[in-house]
Order: C-alpha cells, then sequence, then structure tokens
C-alpha cells in the first residue's frame, strides 16, 4: 500500500467524482483512474461502486477511507517530526555546566535556547570540568561550559565563551583594604586563603609558580573549594584570597576586592562539544552562545569607545 494510492483513493472518495478529484490532485482523469484500478487489484477489494452517473464507496471502501485519514495524517506528523528534529527543533540536549559558569552569560543562553526551540528537552546537569570531558567523550552529555586550563581536550572542539581576571578579597579591616590594587608580589607574607590541590592541579602548581617567581611562597591558612566560601573566610578575617573579579557584584559585608596586578592565568570558561559529532540541537544552541558572545564584543568595543 503506497502514500500515493491512499492519497488518491481519499481523493476520490471525498469527491466521489473522479474529474473533480483529478484536478485537485493536479493529474488528468485517466491515469487517476488506472490508478485507483490498480490499487483495487492490490487490495483484493473493490474501494467503488461505478456508474455513468455515480461514484459511490463499498463497505471496504468506507473503512478504508477511515483508516487513511488516520495513516496520512500520522505519516504527516512523522513527516514534521523528522523535519523539526533535522532541524534541532524537536529531540533532547543535555548541558553539562560548571557552577561559575551561572556567573557569566549562560543564563541568557539557556533563557533564548528554551524560547527559540520549546520542543527540544533541555537537560541541565551541574558537574565538574573533568567529568564533563569524560562524559562528552561517552556521548552522555551533548555539550558542556568547562573551565580549562592545561586539559585534555582530545577529540573535542572548544570555543571560548568568558573570560575574566582575578581580584584579591581582603577583610575590610586588612591594610591593604584601604588600596584600589595590590601586587603580586605585595602577597609576600599575606595570609593567604586558596583552593587546595585536588581540585585543579594544574592550575594550583602555576600559582605556585607564580608565586616563586616572585621570590616566595604563600602563607596558606586554609584550603576551601569554592570562591564563596573563600569570600565567606576573608570576611571572618582569617586572610585574604584571590578569586574571579565578577565575584564583586556579589561581595559580602566586612570585605574589600582589590584589582590584582601581574602576570597570572586568566579564568577562562569554554563551550565543549564532540569534534565532528554535533547534532541538530546542538548546533543551534552554538549558534546562540556566537550571537551572545559577539553582541557581547560590540557592547565592550562600544564602552572602551566612550
Amino acid at each position: 500500500m503506497e502514500t500515493r494510492h491512499l492519497k488518491y483513493f481519499v481523493a476520490v472518495a471525498e469527491e466521489l467524482h473522479f474529474g473533480k478529484a483529478a484536478k485537485r490532485l493536479h493529474i488528468s482523469q485517466p491515469p487517476l483512474s488506472q490508478q485507483i484500478m490498480k490499487f483495487e487489484e492490490d487490495l483484493g477489494v473493490p474501494l467503488f461502486l461505478r456508474d455513468r452517473r455515480s461514484v459511490r464507496l463499498t463497505a471496504a471502501g468506507e473503512s478504508l477511507l477511515r483508516d487513511a485519514h488516520s495513516i496520512l495524517g500520522a505519516m504527516e506528523r512523522a513527516r514534521r517530526n523528522l523535519s523539526a528534529a533535522a532541524g534541532g527543533e524537536r529531540g533532547r540536549l543535555s548541558l553539562g555546566y560548571i557552577g561559575p559558569a551561572l556567573n557569566t552569560a549562560l543564563p541568557e543562553v539557556i533563557r533564548r535556547f528554551r524560547g527559540a526551540y520549546p520542543n527540544v528537552r533541555f537537560d541541565l546537569q551541574q558537574m565538574g570540568t573533568n567529568e564533563q570531558l569524560d562524559a562528552l567523550r561517552a556521548q552522555t552529555i551533548d555539550a558542556g561550559v568547562v573551565r580549562l586550563f592545561r586539559h585534555n581536550t582530545d577529540g573535542l572542539e572548544t570555543m571560548l565563551f568568558h573570560q575574566e581576571a582575578y581580584a584579591v578579597v581582603a577583610p575590610e579591616d586588612h591594610p591593604l583594604a584601604g588600596r584600589d590594587c595590590v601586587d603580586l608580589s605585595e602577597l609576600e607574607g599575606q595570609p593567604l586563603i586558596t583552593f587546595p590541590r585536588s581540585v585543579h592541579p594544574p592550575l594550583y602548581d602555576e600559582w605556585m609558580r607564580i608565586f616563586a617567581s616572585h621570590g616566595f611562597m604563600p602563607d596558606i591558612v586554609q584550603e576551601v573549594e569554592t570562591k564563596n566560601a573563600a569570600q565567606a573566610l576573608a570576611a571572618a578575617g582569617m586572610g585574604i584570597a584571590i578569586v574571579p573579579e565578577s565575584l564583586s557584584s556579589e561581595a559580602r559585608r566586612g570585605v574589600r576586592f582589590l584589582t590584582l596586578n601581574g602576570e597570572y592565568p586568566t579564568l577562562e570558561i569554554h563551550v565543549a562539544t564532540r569534534r565532528g559529532d554535533i547534532s541538530p540541537a546542538t548546533r543551534n544552541l552554538l549558534q546562540i552562545v556566537r550571537a551572545i558572545m559577539g553582541a557581547t564584543m560590540r557592547e565592550t568595543g562600544r564602552e572602551n569607545r566612550l
């Protein structure tokens, strides 16, 4: 049973006139009559009662008409769903992200994607960077928002999404608190709150190398795993901490943020995907990311010109 035959049958069954049905189908009447006769032969039952004056449905024809509408409707829905899936308008998108990414433009990316593609199931999973890189290779997530610093990204594509410098957060009664900025060399002998090496060994080692290049090793008084915990302990007077400068927008009472001068790694957040294996929905997500990044760059350029 071909879809073409079903469409021909429905047109004749609804018009009950071969000439009108042929006109509706944009074909001539003789080929339509031949196709209907062949359809009846294939089915082994007559679908129409014909005479010189009229065309009527047989009982089998009436039964088929009911089913034909459902079949053709289901096939049209399948076609639309297939087209939507191929265009990334349906399906599922699993996105991993690190917690700090929520302080970037990521919420706006999520908002725009959900607004543009409401029929895509959008699954969000908060995961560490290494966990996301493993999940991408295992194909359990489609894209990840990760913080990269000397990570192995073999087999993956990465796009810089967010970049910022670091700042020093100090108790408000600290000797440095009255300053607007501080040099790295001035951190010698200062009680420092930092993250443990186990959180990110390459980055931890890079900071230790930087301190050593300035002729000292830091006086680490406490290790914490989050920037918010570091700020909280700074507010409690335990020491100073080096944190992303964007944290100043969430400054606690009792602390001051100081610009950190010197050469050190910036905080870089990337969007990562599998190389050569991007679903249509993931491709649409990346288009939104690029649009937001482009707008941010244009705005930053405009501000710099003012």
